[in-house]
């Protein structure tokens, strides 16, 4: 009957993400959660944003900024949350872009991530001329984290490749796999402060970061300039 309700109710609103959310109140306990969530806030008057994540298969929960919770909605959540935490952990004291923070929560016989908020501005929020004009300050830093991520080989994480052998090469290793919609910026100086969002990481090709995805032409064309500096002079000097 409320999933009937909630399909009338949809066809009188416009938008994909309002229609989402009206969904998910009506098929999930969301007050449950973000009640939940908003046990870990310190502030008198918490600030709580929500949205449905990617693909609709996270219910996502802004916490004064501070916190972001994913809680799942297709299964419980506890094998991809292990995996990105496995993931981040051995990445995050090699990367040289910032990746937060994140705790694995039981809640509700499910497993919750709970994320340390990093405040700044997507990529594709930036106006596409401001874009081009930093283009070569955003694509050091984006080729930087590429090239050293992508060479890394921790043996925590060995087991999560799909061949254990498989070794890092040019355009090829660990990857978050979703560049171009998942880094934070500073928009005063344009420096790259975090990069989000791991659940799809993985030990693979990532050319497609320099070919596909939403990123702008003038941008991918510096980072694959950049990237391709640092792979010959690396190889040059072994």
């Amino acid at each position: 009957m409320m999933k009937i309700l909630a399909n009338i109710l949809c066809a009188f609103v416009p938008s994909r993400h309002g229609r989402r959310m009206l969904r998910l109140r009506f098929g999930y306990p969301i007050r449950k959660w973000i009640r939940f969530a908003k046990s870990f806030s310190s502030s008198r008057h918490t600030q709580v944003s929500c949205t449905c994540g990617y693909r609709g298969i996270n219910f996502v929960v802004n916490i004064d900024n501070k916190y972001v919770f994913k809680f799942p909605l297709r299964t419980d959540g506890a094998e991809i949350a292990l995996r990105e935490k496995r993931i981040t952990d051995a990445l995050r004291p090699i990367s040289p872009i910032k990746i937060p923070k994140m705790e694995l929560l039981e809640f509700d016989g499910m497993t919750v991530r709970k994320y340390e908020c990093v405040n700044g501005i997507g990529f594709h929020a930036m106006n596409r001329q401001i874009q081009n004009a930093h283009a070569e300050k955003i694509a050091k830093q984006l080729a930087k984290f590429l090239y050293v991520v992508g060479m890394a080989n921790p043996r925590e994480i060995l087991d999560l490749k799909n061949n254990k052998k498989d070794a890092p090469a040019i355009m090829h290793g660990w990857s978050q796999n979703d560049l171009w919609d998942n880094f934070i910026m500073n928009p005063k100086t344009f420096d790259v402060i975090a990069m989000i969002d791991w659940e799809d990481a993985g030990f693979n090709d990532f050319y497609n970061c320099f070919t596909g995805g939403t990123g702008n032409h003038v941008v991918k064309s510096a980072l694959l300039r950049e990237y391709l500096k640092l792979f010959l002079s690396d190889a040059i000097r072994k």
